[in-house]
């Protein structure tokens, strides 16, 4: 509870800012400056999540013992010589080949700024870890923030005297560079002049799946930004970005907050299956009510949000939202399955899932969704492939943790009868004569009170919970 406090107040500060950083940017810039900086971060994060080397998590799930710190310094050593290496890589050749696939010369410069965003990140893995371990979220949650804060004033500041995209480019540089500093000043370990390969070989076999499946969630989730950045071009993909951003933007943070707290948990209690699975239905649950509301707003006043929010030049943005809000519904049911299989030592599942996930389904239909349907196949796409994973990763959590159809039938029952009652309340509420934003203010108002009506008993006992002290 102490974990989801923190990370719940991060999710409200720290990415409530940047959220709201993202709206004042996309009012000032054109799509084109989003289609950019997309092109260049589905690189970058590529790079940043194999440079991971799947240590975070076999650092965070190996348990404590007398070879702890040797494991750190090596870590810390590895990845110091890694994130060089790549830095040096960016300058060499790799922005270039980034600049020749999307056909985008601006990329040049970006990507070689963005490289040492790419290193601080990895510089940082460590100090996260051993946060992560101790579950000292409030210590996480102050850095990000303390990043965030920094970074979107720098940010705003930049696009509003005309800085364009580089405005979003500093504001990964400048976040990324406090939060090591943050890091470096809030922890007080600091890596010893020594070095064993076999300390870190020792997790090769649980980090090396890990990475593999880091690897493919990467692909999968980003499969979409790729092609509609290859196929048509920076202004599409801008939109789609956009689009994406808002439909995702509470369920991954939610997701982000879970799995930073969960995983950790489920490593610890990994031999309890009984404890687990009572976990596991309690979060389904919990995302399921939380992340509903959202995009029942999304579904229903998708138009109006976009006129309110950003203007008619982001308009085309509208029906991939819709859809798009659909596909985190569906995300959202699930609960937490992979951070249950990291926790009791069966990443090779999430492996083989994601594999064929990714290779058979999602690329298939991300490819000819937009090549025939444009944006609006992509997210029925996203749409698809969503499902069947998630259908997957269920069948293995009725294996492995014995949760039946009907326990989840009862956990998600409630939440999709107040989303379809809120929908009725936003439809009934547009039918108004009303201008565009009192009836984004009348329709959604009156959705989102039916909707909390359905949860009253809910929020109280959430309120009273998070009001606790925690230790």
């Amino acid at each position: 509870m102490s974990g989801l406090k923190w990370n719940a107040i991060s999710t409200i500060a720290v990415r409530g800012t940047d959220f709201g950083v993202k709206l004042i940017l996309a009012r000032i810039l054109l799509p084109e400056a989003y289609g950019i900086v997309g092109m260049a971060m589905i690189i970058i994060s590529f790079l940043e999540v194999v440079s991971d080397m799947g240590l975070f998590n076999a650092l965070v799930q190996k348990k404590e013992d007398e070879f702890s710190n040797l494991r750190y310094s090596s870590a810390f050593w590895f990845l110091l010589v890694i994130a060089s290496l790549f830095t040096l890589c960016f300058y060499g050749f790799i922005s270039q080949l980034g600049a020749f696939f999307y056909n985008e010369p601006l990329l040049v410069p970006v990507l070689n700024a963005l490289s040492f965003y790419l290193f601080f990140n990895i510089i940082s893995i460590v100090p996260r870890v051993i946060l992560t371990r101790q579950l000292n979220f409030k210590s996480l949650v102050q850095i990000t923030f303390t990043g965030t804060a920094i970074s979107s004033v720098v940010a705003v500041a930049l696009a509003i005297a005309g800085y364009g995209v580089w405005s979003i480019v500093v504001k990964y540089l400048v976040s990324s560079s406090t939060i090591f500093l943050s890091y470096w000043i809030i922890v007080r370990w600091r890596p010893q002049f020594e070095f064993s390969w076999q300390s870190l070989t020792e997790l090769a076999g649980y980090s090396t799946y890990t990475q593999i499946n880091n690897i493919l969630f990467f692909v999968r989730n980003n499969i979409d930004y790729l092609v509609i950045g290859k196929l048509v071009g920076a202004h599409v993909l801008g939109i789609y970005t956009l689009a994406f951003t808002l439909s995702e933007v509470l369920r991954t943070q939610l997701y982000s907050i879970l799995n930073k707290v969960l995983f950790p948990v489920y490593s610890k209690i990994q031999d309890d299956t009984a404890q687990i699975k009572k976990y596991y239905l309690k979060i389904m649950r919990f995302t399921a009510i939380l992340t509903f509301p959202v995009s029942v707003l999304f579904i229903g006043l998708s138009e109006n949000i976009i006129l309110a929010f950003f203007g008619a030049k982001w308009l085309e943005a509208a029906d991939p939202l819709r859809i798009l809000a659909v596909a985190s519904m569906i995300f959202a049911i699930s609960g937490t399955p992979a951070e249950v299989l990291k926790g009791i030592g069966k990443p090779s599942v999430s492996f083989y899932l994601n594999l064929i996930n990714t290779f058979v389904i999602a690329m298939p239909l991300i490819y000819f969704g937009q090549k025939y349907f444009g944006l609006n196949g992509v997210a029925y796409a996203v749409c698809i492939h969503y499902t069947t994973s998630r259908l997957a990763f269920h069948y293995y959590m009725k294996k492995y943790i014995h949760i039946t159809d009907e326990e989840v039938f009862l956990v998600l029952k409630k939440p999709v009868i107040a989303a379809i009652a809120m929908l009725l309340m936003i439809e009934a509420g547009k039918l108004t004569s009303l201008e565009n934003n009192m009836v984004l203010i009348v329709a959604g108002s009156m959705g989102s009170l039916v909707y909390i009506l359905f949860f009253k008993n809910d929020i109280r006992y959430g309120i009273k919970l998070l009001s606790k002290k925690q230790n």
